[in-house]
């Protein structure tokens, strides 16, 4: 009886190492599955994608290094554009003025009148680049003429300054209708009846007559004629001269 009784207790000890045999052996399989690629042909299981949508474009998933793909590359053929020219200078403007051309030829398709009664153009003078007193240039044009000769508009437009100057002595400022030119009249005797600020002028009307005011000296009686490009909104002095002789001689 003990023989048969040491037979069941190793009988009951086998059978309970059956399952735990099986759980290492279950074990073992699944460790074995999770280390060997599911596909031959999977050597990795870090595979460098192509990035999606969302991520920035150029940028490697794999190293996280900034690259450029090479649609965004630029291409040899295609050549860099160059900036445009600038507009050439008028002559007589002086270096670096804001003048171009482009007013030049405004101007002269203004046609713009001799701004003195009874002068013609081949009595006038180009005094424009002509020297006066502290270095400075005339920048104008002087045309000569007698005591209370009648100065005429040369052109339409709005008186925006009458203006007693030390050396302008009488002025008038008249703006050219399109707001960016100004014609400058001095050296006057007196303004014309009914001239004041903000009155509107017609080409050819009489505006003042000629006279010595200012630095002109006593008895040099002339018109100083001076057209400008405003350099700023409403600043009716100080603009970019251009130089008024070949404007009234059409030349």
């Amino acid at each position: 009886m003990r023989g048969s009784g040491k037979l069941k207790g190793a009988t009951r000890r086998a059978l309970a190492l059956i399952p735990l045999c099986v759980v290492v052996i279950l074990g073992v399989v699944i460790l074995i599955n999770l280390q060997t690629p599911r596909h031959p042909w999977e050597k990795s299981s870090r595979v460098a994608m192509a990035p999606s949508p969302s991520e920035p474009q150029g940028r490697s998933v794999e190293s996280g290094a900034t690259t450029t793909p090479d649609y965004l590359k630029p291409s040899n053929s295609t050549a860099t554009s160059a900036p445009p020219e600038p507009a050439a200078a008028s002559q007589g403007v002086g270096a670096g003025s804001g003048v171009t051309d482009a007013d030049l030829s405004y101007l002269l398709a203004k046609n713009l009148l001799i701004p003195v009664a009874g002068i013609k153009a081949s009595q006038l003078r180009d005094s424009f680049n002509d020297t006066r007193s502290e270095g400075r240039r005339h920048e104008a044009i002087d045309i000569m003429a007698s005591q209370g000769t009648p100065v005429l508009a040369a052109a339409d437009g709005v008186v925006v300054r009458l203006f007693q100057s030390d050396k302008g002595g009488t002025t008038l400022y008249e703006q050219d209708p399109s707001g960016l030119y100004v014609y400058y009249y001095a050296h006057l005797m007196r303004y014309a009846d009914g001239i004041a600020e903000g009155v509107s002028l017609k080409r050819g009307q009489t505006i003042a007559y000629v006279g010595d005011t200012g630095d002109a000296g006593p008895g040099n009686f002339h018109l100083h004629f001076a057209v400008s490009k405003v350099s700023s909104p409403r600043k009716w002095s100080g603009g970019d001269p251009l130089d008024p002789y070949p404007l009234l001689t059409h030349q």
